[in-house]
């Protein structure tokens, strides 16, 4: 049995922890183990930790003030030994580094997970460019998508060292909910049209280009659709003084972050994902499995997800007008949404689900497992 160690920094259970959580609910069993490593920095609750105590998945914390502490290095090095861990896969820069150097001094193969890069700001920025370093170190690296094994590959690394793995999701899991819950929540008619979002309050999510274009459907003299963006974030003042400043206070909501957003996603009638960038956005998973139209900008693997003019309406991060217009019409049309969501909830059955990406990972641990020992005993 192959024993699967996944570390990743994170201080909520957001897409790349669903994904890792997903994953080893499905792989236990299969000839592999599984065990998940996370950072307890300066004692905060972690709730990947906490998520895979309560489904009975193994996993331990690192505690620590600060991650690149040398001294974590050495902790998750004797983690690795004490589980027996085979192979460490990382998830993020703070991983890849640690995990990289973790698995040099244990003798095992590292494989590096890469979404993608925000640049966020000037300390992510720094951050990444680490990341981008380390990634050439990793035995392998798997990217979410086509379009972020294209960005690796500028990096110089061997093709054949880099795997897209898209990200998966159990559409048996999709929440049975009454479509009106949210709207009544917020005060909203129920013949509505509710244009929903979520994601951090950030620059590279855009939400200044949605109020734009909830700006323009008003100036247009279009009624009845409101929208509701889910998230918190650095850059929710700013966001607030724009929606007061278009007087949009009666049909544009920042309910805050939302741990039950996907059975609020029930109550939706349109997703929009209004990105500057994105690896391969498991929101867009989540609308799909509940039939819902989405309407996206054409940026990291978000192509790869939704058809345009298909399962959905793509337009690019600057196109306001054209953003405004995918939405309006859309919310004019009901039997197109209808038709959109069924279409994307078949092609997310098709080839987004979890047992794809199961028997894919598997196959890639082994085929990396064997090739490390391989060129390890040929030295």
């Amino acid at each position: 049995m192959l024993k699967i160690g996944h570390l990743i920094a994170t201080n909520f259970l957001g897409g790349p922890e669903k994904q890792i959580i997903g994953h080893a609910k499905r792989i236990s069993g299969k000839g592999f183990g599984m065990v998940l490593f996370s950072f307890i920095e300066r004692g905060r609750p972690n709730e990947l930790l906490a998520a895979a105590a309560k489904m009975s998945i193994p996993a331990k914390g690192l505690r620590t003030g600060n991650p690149f502490n040398p001294k974590v290095i050495l902790d998750l090095a004797l983690m690795l030994r004490e589980e027996r861990v085979d192979i460490l896969c990382t998830h993020s820069y703070k991983s890849d580094v640690i995990g990289r150097l973790a698995t040099r001094m244990t003798g095992i193969p590292e494989i590096a997970v890469s979404r993608g890069w925000t640049g966020e700001n000037r300390k992510v920025r720094l951050f990444e460019k680490l990341d981008r370093y380390f990634l050439r170190l990793a035995d392998h690296v798997v990217a979410v998508s086509h379009k972020q094994r294209e960005k690796v590959l500028q990096l110089g690394i061997d093709p054949g060292k880099v795997t897209v793995i898209h990200n998966g999701i159990n559409i048996g899991d999709a929440p049975q909910q009454a479509p009106t819950a949210i709207k009544a929540e917020l005060g909203l008619e129920d013949n509505c049209c509710l244009v929903m979002s979520a994601g951090r309050l950030s620059p590279e999510k855009n939400f200044d280009g949605l109020i734009g274009a909830a700006e323009a459907i008003k100036a247009r003299g279009e009624r009845g659709i409101r929208f509701a963006v889910f998230g918190e974030g650095p850059l929710r003042g700013r966001l607030e003084k724009k929606i007061r400043a278009a007087g949009l206070q009666k049909t544009f909501f920042l309910p805050g972050f939302r741990k039950d957003f996907v059975s609020l996603l029930a109550g939706a009638d349109i997703f929009v994902l209004p990105s500057f960038s994105e690896g391969l956005p498991n929101v867009i998973l989540e609308a799909y499995s509940l039939k819902k139209p989405v309407i996206a900008t054409a940026v990291g693997g978000i192509p790869e997800l939704v058809q345009d003019g298909v399962a959905g309406l793509l337009v690019l991060p600057d196109e306001i007008g054209k953003l405004a217009d995918s939405i309006a019409g859309l919310a004019r049309d009901s039997a197109l949404r209808r038709e959109m969501g069924g279409r994307g909830y078949e092609h997310l059955k098709e080839h987004f689900n979890f047992e794809i990406q199961t028997k894919r990972f598997e196959k890639l641990y082994r085929e990396v497992y064997d090739s490390f020992h391989h060129h390890s005993h040929a030295c």
